[in-house]
């Protein structure tokens, strides 16, 4: 007995007259039926078409129906639910919601980004012409030696006066090296010079890879200078100096941790920036255990750390 393959494309084309409709939604394969059906039924009955397979089978009209409406909508409707369903399935799965969100804020950013761009660069030209017009610093405290800054660095983490000290001694090493602008023959700005990270990779190589290190001190020494309101030609290190300001007392007291530091000075500058106090170190409580004992003994009790 020959076997019917009931369920394929060619046995729906060959005893229908309709091919099999490769759209995905319920609305879709509803027209492809009525589209595709009456053609291939053109097609089979024709008398052009001799050759064909068709002509030894007839398509039926079991199948046929008038177009209606109402059926399309109902399609149309079940398409938007599953649709709908789908969107739900998506965002109550966390991997998939997590997917998404990455995906919509790598499209804000390739939206936003030649925004970005053209206001950063705004905002470079106009910090680099403020820093032009500022005149050379002047300071009356000698310039730091290599000797100087090595011990200060060593000293460094000793307590919050060293931090000040190396901070402030970077800071005034900038007034003695050459750090002007580079300006060509047609009187554009090429470059700059060396400064502060050329002095030190000529006289303090052991220091060249800790160049962001140290102007991290220095921009601490900056924001000291800062809160106390101190003016050039007075150096840094004049303000640890007994007796001692009523600004400095609280800024000395505190751990010797930069981040501490740094975050105290910020919150003194704009208290309205700063969204949470300084970090504190929490302490470890201890935890009572109990244990019953069988029998008539007692509970004990014993604490541990």
């Amino acid at each position: 007995m020959r076997k019917k393959y009931e369920h394929s494309a060619y046995y729906y084309a060959y005893h229908h007259g309709w091919t099999y409709s490769e759209a995905r939604t319920y609305a879709g394969k509803y027209l492809d039926m009525h589209t595709y059906r009456p053609r291939m039924r053109v097609r089979a009955n024709g008398e052009f078409n001799e050759k064909d397979w068709f002509k030894w089978q007839s398509a039926s009209k079991e199948f046929d129906s008038t177009f209606n409406p109402l059926l399309l909508l109902a399609c149309a409707a079940v398409d938007i639910g599953i649709a709908m369903r789908d969107q739900v399935m998506k965002f109550a799965d966390p991997v998939e919601r997590d997917r998404m969100k990455r995906e919509l804020m790598r499209d804000l950013r390739r939206v936003r980004r030649p925004f970005y761009y053209a206001q950063e660069v705004q905002r470079r030209r106009q910090l680099a012409q403020a820093r032009r017009k500022i005149k050379r610093r002047r300071t009356t405290a000698p310039m730091p030696t290599r000797e100087d800054i090595l011990k200060a660095w060593d000293e460094r983490k000793a307590s919050r006066e060293g931090m000040i000290i190396l901070g402030g001694m970077i800071h005034d090493l900038e007034c003695y090296v050459d750090n002007y602008l580079k300006i060509n023959e047609n009187g554009k700005v090429i470059g700059r010079n060396r400064g502060i990270r050329g002095w030190i990779e000529n006289n303090i190589p052991e220091l060249k890879g800790k160049y962001k290190t140290l102007m991290r001190y220095k921009a601490l020494a900056v924001r000291l200078r800062q809160v106390t309101e101190t003016k050039d030609p007075k150096p840094t290190s004049k303000l640890l100096e007994k007796p001692l300001e009523k600004k400095i007392e609280p800024i000395l007291e505190g751990a010797p941790i930069f981040s501490h530091l740094f975050g105290q000075l910020e919150y003194m500058l704009a208290p309205e920036t700063v969204m949470l106090d300084l970090p504190r170190v929490r302490k470890k409580k201890s935890r009572r255990r109990t244990v019953k004992l069988s029998g008539s003994r007692m509970i004990q009790s014993f604490s541990i750390s």
